[in-house]
């Protein structure tokens, strides 16, 4: 399969870095990474480029910042750097401006990732808005709480009453909507809430409100 997007090379299951280093060890994770690294120089054949010792610092950096990048990550950052995606390097290449842009392949991926990670999550809550896409703690408190949801049963001759479980997820996406107005960032298509240091997305958000029926749930129970 070639790889030509993040989106496919999140998809492909293909081992991390960090993953490939428990598994076989330091020394021939550094050793495919000098690989690659020396396979890119050699395209690009500028002038002024690594030494021994820049070659093994950038290495060890990449292992150290993007131990989460699969090789499919790795193949397609330094395919789109030989195709001038991140721009010229005229005479000049070093391990400083390779992690720079590697830095800015890693926001793509983190925002590529979010989205499917929230259309993944919308598609569980859509089939089941109290089902498997929580802890089975979290579940059960909150069946607890609201009551168990009712199986659907099609009525021709009337609409479908929502569900508890399904109110209570139509008033926490409300509640998100009305507090983005004033508390609301976005990251190429993905909302978040800000506050402090704090960013909640839509899931995350609900995950609280959750959160906090259990605790309300649990101190009621003590007294």
């Amino acid at each position: 399969m070639v790889i030509r997007t993040s989106v496919q090379a999140i998809k492909s299951n293909v081992p991390s870095v960090g993953k490939l280093k428990s598994i076989y060890g330091d020394t021939k994770i550094k050793a495919l990474l000098v690989d690659m690294l020396a396979d890119f120089i050699e395209f690009i054949n500028v002038g002024k480029t690594f030494n021994g010792s820049q070659l093994a610092q950038t290495v060890q950096m990449i292992q150290q910042y993007f131990p989460h990048f699969n090789l499919a990550d790795l193949k397609l950052f330094f395919d789109k750097m030989k195709l001038g995606h991140y721009g010229s390097f005229y005479d000049r290449m070093d391990g400083q401006l390779i992690l720079e842009k590697m830095e800015e392949y890693n926001q793509d991926r983190m925002n590529e990732y979010e989205k499917l990670r929230v259309a993944r999550d919308k598609e569980v809550v859509k089939n089941n808005p109290i089902g498997s896409g929580y802890h089975p703690d979290v579940v059960q408190a909150l069946k607890d709480a609201i009551g168990e949801k009712r199986p659907f049963q099609q009525n021709v001759s009337a609409p479908r009453t929502p569900t508890e479980a399904e109110l209570f997820h139509q008033r926490c996406l409300k509640q998100f909507d009305n507090l983005y107005r004033k508390h609301g960032q976005q990251v190429s298509t993905v909302r978040f809430l800000v506050f402090g240091n704090k960013r909640y997305t839509v899931d995350t958000f609900i995950e609280r409100k959750i959160n906090n029926i259990i605790t309300k749930t649990e101190s009621n129970e003590k007294h």
